[in-house]
């Protein structure tokens, strides 16, 4: 799964990363290492044309049970509440690194911060659509982050990770097409990604502004 991930880079480094318009001249966008669902972040779209912006959006679909934050990569193509985002409304999620925590019993749960060198910020598939917020009654723009099978640096610690994108695999990412790209949502390989142990908790407080 993802629950929490780090953004160091500013704006023009996102901007220049995934080769996206600023759209947002007017925002201050700083650093931010610990985003949970629920918060408002940016997330890269392309645009009538193909052109790439930067744009805000809320990380979640809240449901009268549940918060939806991720999806998983094997079921969007079909299940009906992620099938039509899928066929028209793709993005990607720029990310310095996530974290994961250990699967443990009881006691401390040992935290991970899982990164790919070189790659700051990296992209991580995503999914959004116009969604109703229970609390304003506004459609606001949501999305979630595509999760995968965990690779050999991830399954020690959890069996699902964040589909992260190949930079050349941005633009069909991104791109209008008659059959949706199910084949870019794979593996990123075990020698791009590293793994490193940077505390123990007895947990974390999951969502960062409650709906």
């Amino acid at each position: 799964m993802c629950g929490r991930y780090r953004r160091r880079s500013d704006k023009q480094r996102i901007a220049e990363a995934f080769e996206a318009g600023m759209g947002l001249d007017e925002l201050y966008l700083g650093p931010d290492d610990d985003i949970a669902p629920g918060s408002i972040q940016p997330v890269v779209v392309a645009r009538p044309g193909g052109e790439r912006q930067i744009e805000l959006m809320r990380w979640g679909f809240k449901t009268p049970q549940q918060l939806l934050f991720n999806a998983r990569a094997e079921g969007v193509a079909t299940k009906n509440f992620w099938n039509d985002s899928f066929q028209r409304r793709r993005c990607i999620v720029p990310a310095d690194s996530f974290y994961e925590w250990s699967r443990v019993k009881s006691g401390k749960k040992p935290k991970y911060e899982f990164s790919v060198p070189g790659r700051e910020p990296f992209g991580m598939a995503g999914l959004w659509s116009l969604w109703k917020n229970p609390k304003t009654g506004e459609r606001e723009p949501a999305f979630a982050i595509l999760t995968c099978e965990a690779n050999g640096v991830m399954r020690p610690i959890h069996d699902r990770q964040p589909t992260i994108l190949e930079p050349w695999d941005y633009l069909e990412w991104l791109s209008e097409s008659t059959r949706p790209p199910v084949h870019l949502l794979r593996l990123p390989p075990d020698q791009e990604m590293r793994a490193k142990p940077i505390e123990q908790t007895t947990g974390a407080t999951l969502f960062d502004s409650p709906l």
